[in-house]
C-alpha cells in the first residue's frame, strides 16, 4: 500500500495528526511520552479556570546543563540545547504543537504545488520583531537568501531550492512569500519549524548589520515570545518578555504570561539536580538520567520523559590512524556491550541502538535481526579483527575527549574496552574547547550524536553528507559517495514506503562502514518544579516557556 503525502495533506494552515504521523511518526512518539512526579497527582490547572492576574507575571530561573551557550543564531546552531532556548526568541514559518501536528508559526496558512516544487506561505500581518520593526515577507525572503549566500551550516535543508537571486525565494505582496525548489525535498516543513528546523527562524537584517555576526549570535532579535536582556557567556541568559508578542491563550489573555526567564548554566550533574530540589531553579532542561530516580520520590517535582529519535555514538576520527582502518573501527563497535552501557550509564533510560534510526518514527523503524549485524556485540571476534593493530599497542595515547553531558558512557566505553584489552584514557573537557575541537577533528574518540527530530533525514544528513559539500556536521570525516546519494536519493522520495528502503539502505551501509558506533537512544527527561503550570514536553527537544506560568 502507498503511503505517498499529496499536496493537499501537506498544506495549511494545519498539517493533521495523521499525516504528521506518516511523516514524523508522531503517533509512536507519543505513545512513549510519560510524566512522572512524586506528587498527589493533581491535574494541570485549566488556563481558563485561572483568571488572568495568576497566570501573568513572575521569573522563571532555569538552570541549563551546560557549561556556556556559544552562538543563538538559529541557523549556526549545531548543539540541540542551544536550539531549546532559541526558539524562544525567534519563530519559524511553521512549528509543532502538542499533538505534533505542523501549524502555522508567522505562517497563518500554505499551499504546495502538485509537484512539490512550490510552498506558498501567507503570513501574519501583527508581528513585530524586538527592536520594533515590523515583520513582512521581506524578512523571510532577508532571512532564506542569508543564510544560504553566507553557508550558514542549516542552510543544507535547503540545498534543492532554486538559488534565491533566480526566483528560489519569491515575495508576493507584503505578507506573502513562496519558495520554489528544484526537486522534491520530503522534510521541507520539518527544516521550516521552530527550533530544529532552524533554517527558516526569521532573523532581523537591521540588528544583524548594526551588531555584527558575532554579538548578534549571542544577544539576538527574533519575533519570539521572549527577547535576550543579558547574556553572560558562561554564567547566565536572562530572557524577557516581548511586549508586544503577537499570540494569545484559548481566552484571548496575552502570552507569553512569566515577565523573564532566567537561564543559569550548570554543567555538573549533582548540582543542577540539587538546585532543582532545593527550589534555587524552578526548571531543568536536562535532568542527568543517573539522578532521575532520585528526583522522582520528591513529591515537589515533575519530571517529563520523552522516547524520539535520537541517537548516541561512539565517534572516531576517520582521518586518524588507526581509526582510517575499517576493521579497527568494526573492532571497537563489537567491544561495545550497548545492553549494559544503557542500564550503566544511562541507567535505563536508555534503549540500546543497532543502528542509526531507533523505533521511532515507526514509518522507518525496523526490527534489530533484519538490520546489519556488523556491530554486533561479540567480544571475541572483536580481538580477532583488533590484533596486531596499533589499538592493541596504545597505552593510553590515544583519547576519548568528553563534556559532563556523556561523561558515564564515555567511562564506561573505556573500561569496556579495558576487558579485551585496548587501552584509552579519557579526556574530560569543558563545552567550549569540546566543540571547537570536535568541528576541527582535534580528537581521537568520543561519544556524539543527534538529538530528537521531527523528521528522521534530520538526523543523518548533516553528519554523513560529504563533507565538502554538505556535511556540516560530519566531524567524523566519514566520506562515502554512496552515503551521500542515498541522503539526495531519499529527500527527492514523497512516498514513505519507498523513502524508508533507500534509509534502510543508508543505515545498513552506515552499520558496515561504522561510520559511527552506535550504541543508544536515550530518553529526553526534564523536570521542574509543581509550582509551574503550562509546560509542554514535544518530543522534538523543545523547552518552550510562552505557555508556562507560576503559582504564587
Amino acid at each position: 500500500m502507498s503511503r505517498e503525502l499529496d499536496a493537499a495533506d501537506l498544506s495549511g494552515p494545519r498539517v493533521s495528526r495523521r499525516t504528521a504521523a506518516k511523516l514524523f511518526g508522531a503517533a509512536g512518539i507519543t505513545s512513549l511520552a510519560g510524566c512522572t512526579s512524586g506528587g498527589d497527582g493533581d491535574e494541570e490547572p485549566a488556563v481558563g479556570d485561572v483568571d488572568e492576574d495568576t497566570l501573568a507575571g513572575g521569573r522563571l530561573t532555569a538552570g541549563w546543563f551546560l557549561g556556556e551557550v556559544g552562538d543563538l543564531y538559529p541557523a549556526h546552531i549545531s548543539v540541540g540545547q542551544y536550539f531549546q532556548i532559541s526558539a524562544n526568541i525567534f519563530n519559524g514559518l511553521v512549528t509543532l504543537n502538542e499533538d505534533i501536528e505542523i501549524v502555522g508559526d508567522l505562517a497563518t496558512d500554505w499551499t504546495v504545488s502538485d509537484d512539490g516544487l512550490r510552498y506558498e506561505f501567507e503570513l501574519r500581518d501583527d508581528v513585530t520583531f524586538h527592536n520594533g520593526e515590523e515583520f513582512s515577507a521581506e524578512d523571510v525572503a532577508y532571512t532564506i537568501t542569508h543564510n544560504i549566500e553566507t553557508d550558514a551550516p542549516q542552510a543544507s535543508r535547503l540545498a534543492d531550492l532554486e538559488p534565491p537571486s533566480e526566483g528560489g525565494v519569491e515575495v508576493i505582496d507584503e505578507y506573502t512569500v513562496a519558495l520554489n525548489f528544484e526537486s522534491p525535498n520530503a522534510a521541507t516543513l520539518a527544516h521550516l519549524t521552530r527550533g530544529p528546523g532552524r533554517v527558516g527562524a526569521v532573523i532581523n537584517q537591521t540588528a544583524l548589520e548594526e551588531m555584527g555576526r558575532d554579538q548578534y549570535s549571542l544577544e539576538p532579535v527574533g519575533t519570539g515570545a521572549f527577547e535576550v536582556r543579558e547574556h553572560e557567556v558562561g554564567s547566565h541568559i536572562y530572557l524577557d518578555a516581548h511586549e508586544d508578542y503577537h499570540e494569545t491563550d484559548e481566552e484571548g489573555n496575552p502570552l507569553p504570561y512569566l515577565d523573564g526567564v532566567d537561564i543559569e548554566m550548570i554543567p555538573e550533574p549533582g548540582t543542577i539536580v540539587n538546585a532543582l530540589q532545593a527550589g534555587d531553579i524552578d526548571f531543568a532542561n536536562l535532568v542527568p538520567l543517573e539522578n532521575v530516580d532520585e528526583v522522582e520520590g520528591n513529591p515537589d517535582i515533575e519530571i517529563s520523559g520523552v522516547l524520539g529519535n535520537g541517537w548516541l555514538g561512539f565517534a572516531m576520527n576517520h582521518e586518524r590512524e588507526p581509526f582510517d582502518d575499517p576493521d579497527v573501527r568494526r573492532g571497537l563497535a563489537k567491544a561495545v556491550n550497548n545492553e549494559a552501557l544503557a542500564q550503566n550509564a544511562y541507567f535505563g533510560y536508555a534503549e540500546p541502538a543497532t543502528g542509526v534510526f531507533g523505533p521511532l518514527p515507526e514509518w522507518v523503524a525496523r526490527p534489530n535481526e533484519e538490520k546489519d549485524q556488523t556491530q554486533a556485540y561479540d567480544p571475541e571476534e572483536a580481538e580477532d579483527l583488533l590484533s596486531g593493530t596499533e589499538m592493541m599497542e596504545t597505552d593510553g595515547e590515544l583519547q576519548i575527549m568528553q563534556t559532563s553531558e556523556n561523561l558515564r558512557a564515555a567511562r564506561t566505553i573505556v573500561n569496556q574496552l579495558s576487558e579485551i584489552g585496548v587501552d584509552i584514557e579519557l579526556d574530560q573537557v569543558t563545552d567550549s574547547t569540546y566543540w571547537e575541537r570536535y568541528a576541527n577533528g582535534d580528537y581521537d574518540m568520543t561519544v556524539s550524536g543527534s538529538v530528537q527530530k521531527p523528521d528522521p533525514e534530520e538526523s543523518v544528513w548533516n553528519f554523513y553528507r560529504l563533507s565538502d559539500v554538505d556535511g556540516v556536521w560530519n566531524w567524523n570525516n566519514y566520506e562515502s559517495q554512496e552515503a551521500h546519494d542515498l541522503l539526495g536519493e531519499q529527500r527527492a522520495t514523497p512516498d514513505l514506503e519507498e523513502r524508508a528502503a533507500i534509509l534502510h539502505e543508508l543505515e545498513d551501509l552506515l552499520i558496515r562502514d561504522v561510520a559511527d558506533a552506535y550504541i543508544v537512544h536515550s530518553e529526553d527527561v526534564t523536570g521542574y518544579r509543581s509550582d509551574v503550570h503550562g509546560f509542554t514536553h514535544i518530543p522534538s527537544f523543545l523547552r518552550n516557556f510562552h505557555n508556562v506560568w507560576l503559582e504564587e
